[in-house]
């Protein structure tokens, strides 16, 4: 691959971040994921301009060429170890897990001393050398480097792993898998370029899975229920509008939990969500073999709307439900009892979206009020 490709690829990605960090500095929620998000893109942004100027420099000669090709690579490697420690807390703060101003500190240190050790390898050629003819080497001491910035990826990815094999953590495992499939690309190119220097390497097919992980976030933020990790109730207007087109028998059910009031005020809002999230994953399971939607249509409320024939199968899936909250709470040691009202109403010719669920919330009361 010619250097001109590469430029032109590193320029692309480029103006993808850009386009991602100009619009993360104006969006009023600046949450610390977010914050720490934009602080990733820009570090990748940091790595690819080095990059494309490694690649104007590498090999030619001109006045003050070895001088820029020794400062561009101090630069390079120091910040692969920064962009490094700013990802696990990135990954921290998104697994759920609290970041204070020590830890924040105490992740900088390998930054720090990595930036040392790569300034000091303009002249000592530790991690790096640059020969007569301007072109770059691994130093002797490049294990080092390797050590620096794969560690504490290598870290990040064990905290994934973990919280995957966790089937109780709060966290929806869509997260943690997007997380992990940030790895995939990065690591292709990282191994590429260390056989082939000069080839397009971790940075710019980080930008690719950064571009991707941004895609999804404005998805779900879109789309999905930030605590379930279901839909969210602007996904049921179209959904309805193609269920409806297709003229198949469609039944809609509201769904509540009983007394989760109680359960927030006896044992907290956070008890509340694992509730919360809970019930997601039970209905989830429930929708299995059917089709239809399910979604958190707000607080305690979910709405799921299935295309089945007959009554009879929407009391079975009725019945089902109930079923398993009573199987968890038996299951599970729990200070409260995690149960469901459920109604369902049959979509009739002529009905509005509302209409629709007005009936079922009816339902819903009348299954309520019978608790």
């Amino acid at each position: 691959m010619t250097t001109a490709i590469h430029i032109e690829l590193n320029a692309l990605c480029l103006l993808m971040l850009c386009a991602i960090v100009r619009q993360s500095v104006s969006n009023v929620n600046q949450q610390m994921r977010r914050v720490l998000f934009r602080s990733v893109v820009m570090g990748d942004i940091m790595q690819l301009t080095l990059d494309s100027l490694w690649l104007l420099v590498e090999g030619r000669m001109f006045p003050g060429a070895i001088a820029a090709n020794r400062v561009i690579n101090a630069l390079f490697l120091s910040a692969w170890v920064v962009l490094g420690a700013i990802w696990y807390l990135y990954v921290l703060e998104t697994l759920g897990y609290t970041i204070n101003k020590r830890l924040h500190m105490l992740m900088m240190l390998p930054g720090a001393l990595f930036t040392l050790f790569n300034v000091a390898s303009i002249w000592t050629e530790w991690s790096f050398t640059v020969s007569p003819e301007n072109v770059y080497a691994h130093g002797r001491l490049f294990w080092l480097q390797l050590i620096g910035s794969y560690g504490l990826m290598l870290l990040s990815l064990l905290h994934i792993l973990v919280r995957l094999l966790n089937r109780d953590a709060r966290v929806p495992r869509r997260i943690v898998y997007k997380l992990l499939g940030f790895y995939i690309v990065p690591i292709l190119g990282a191994v590429v370029s260390l056989f082939y220097t000069g080839m397009p390497g971790a940075w710019t097919c980080a930008a690719i899975s950064i571009v991707l992980i941004y895609i999804d976030d404005q998805d779900s933020e879109i789309l999905r229920d930030s605590l379930t990790g279901l839909n969210n109730r602007k996904t049921l207007d179209a959904a309805f509008t193609d269920y409806v087109r297709q003229g198949k028998p469609l039944y809609l059910f509201m769904m509540d939990l009983n007394r989760f009031k109680q359960i927030n005020d006896t044992f907290g809002h956070s008890v509340g969500d694992e509730a919360l999230v809970a019930a997601a994953k039970l209905l989830s399971a429930a929708m299995a073999g059917n089709r239809g939607i399910l979604a958190r249509f707000g607080g305690d409320e979910f709405l799921s709307m299935l295309v089945i024939d007959t009554e009879a199968q929407a009391e079975a899936y009725k019945a089902g439900v109930k079923q398993a909250f009573d199987a968890y709470t038996r299951q599970h040691d729990l200070p409260y009892r995690l149960a469901v009202s459920v109604g369902y109403a049959k979509y009739r010719d002529g009905m509005t979206l509302q209409e629709f669920i007005n009936v079922a919330d009816n339902a819903l009361y009348q299954d309520k009020r019978g608790a």
